[in-house]
């Protein structure tokens, strides 16, 4: 099958223009596809068809003829801070659109190839609406986009899969602090190379072992950070605007995964699934800079199917990857501040839905839902001015998303 030009243009814009705001896992989607999301987001060692090379290129080892899934995320999240004085405001980046496309073609008993692309991270916030007296009129928008071949090779009971991974990014910041920063909201673009591997065992019919690994993805975005933290005097050396304070880098990459999962079919209408998940925060460049960690995530699901639908559901579990390094100096207050307002990656659980029907002998309709409650932080920025309150966020999301499935 061949994806015209201007599709692919279609499907690039779609996902860099929108208004990412905050995945359920940090800053990164935990699933592509309404199947893998309605199980919690696990997908490691569970086939669900072409879109199953987001969370392993192995499980293409696992496809029959050929398909073509395509899908688009209504993402909705409730994100509120109150900004330099204590004034709750509600962040507009309230509404997100993210497209995903996948392809798969059986070429022999042995040797299955696929293609992909899907927006499969990003945040945001956009406060440029809230009181000048109290907020800093901040905007954050980050998304990244993957286009991931993948050549899987399979025997009876195993199969191993590679993807070279092309990542286009882009970052965005702007506030007004007293002096604009970024007043154009001009945005930086970055594209850049990775790559991801995986491998299955079936240790009986009824059990599947996977695991995968996604390396990190290097970006640099222009002087979008840097030129953000000089705004709040982190700039050497001392004097006029800046403090002395070390400057923010210009790095910001994507975090490397580390994956196992477990697919256990319990008889043939029930399977249930279960992923670990690693998300290498902690050793990323950028990330580690403001303090995040290493994300650790817990997803598991059950399915229940016959020959003309399923149904099923799930629930992920990720803790706050943001350390709060406290108000013990400048420096760190300003780190503090643009984590908990800028970047507030902190929602945990999430409890996910969905369902699936044999529209013909071909076509499939896939739909699910994710529901994350609200999560409350709060951090001292005392150190940037002694009269601020603690700044504090809420954040809930909540996520629908529908899926076709074409096999010929």
């Amino acid at each position: 099958m061949k994806f015209s030009r201007s599709a692919v243009a279609v499907l690039v814009l779609a996902a860099l223009s929108s208004q990412q705001a905050f995945a359920t896992n940090g800053a990164a989607m935990m699933a592509v596809g309404s199947q893998n999301t309605a199980l919690g987001g696990t997908g490691v060692a569970n086939f669900t068809g072409a879109d199953s090379a987001f969370a392993n290129p192995a499980m293409l080892g696992k496809s029959q003829g050929k398909e073509v899934t395509g899908g688009i995320v209504l993402f909705k999240p409730d994100v509120t801070n109150n900004g330099m004085g204590g004034s709750v405001a509600s962040s507009s980046s309230n509404t997100s659109y993210i497209p995903d496309v996948s392809y798969s073609n059986r070429m022999s008993d042995s040797l299955t190839f696929g293609v992909a692309m899907a927006g499969i991270a990003g945040m945001g916030v956009d406060y440029t609406g809230a009181n000048a007296a109290t907020h800093i009129k901040a905007k954050t928008a980050l998304s990244i986009l993957h286009i991931i071949p993948t050549i899987a090779y399979n025997q009876a009971n195993y199969g191993i899969g590679f993807s070279p991974v092309v990542q286009y990014g882009s970052l965005m910041i702007t506030y007004n602090n007293g002096a604009a920063y970024n007043a154009a909201e001009k945005a930086d673009t970055k594209t850049s190379m990775g790559y991801a591997l995986g491998g299955y065992f079936d240790v009986s019919p009824a059990v599947t072992l996977a695991a995968s690994y996604s390396s990190e993805i290097k970006a640099k975005y222009g002087t979008q950070l840097s030129g953000a933290g000089n705004g709040f005097g982190l700039c050497q050396p001392a004097g006029g605007g800046c403090t002395g304070a070390a400057p923010f880098g210009d790095d910001l990459n994507q975090p490397a995964q580390i994956k196992f999962g477990v697919a256990m079919a319990m008889s043939d209408a029930v399977k249930l699934t279960a992923d670990y998940k690693s998300i290498q925060y902690g050793s990323a460049g950028g990330w580690k800079d403001f303090n995040w960690k290493n994300q650790a995530v817990i997803s598991v699901g059950a399915k229940y199917s016959t020959s003309s639908y399923w149904i099923g559901a799930g629930y992920n579990h990720a803790d706050n990857p943001i350390s709060v390094l406290g108000d013990t100096s400048y420096r760190n207050a300003v780190v503090d501040f643009f984590n908990n307002m800028m970047f507030p990656g902190i929602v945990k659980s999430s409890y996910t839905f969905g369902g699936g029907y044999t529209l013909s002998k071909e076509m499939d309709i896939e739909a699910s839902a994710v529901i994350t409650p609200k999560v409350n932080t709060s951090v001292n920025v005392t150190n940037i001015n002694a009269m601020l309150p603690a700044n504090a966020t809420s954040h809930a999301q909540s996520s629908y998303s529908v899926s076709l499935r074409y096999k010929f």
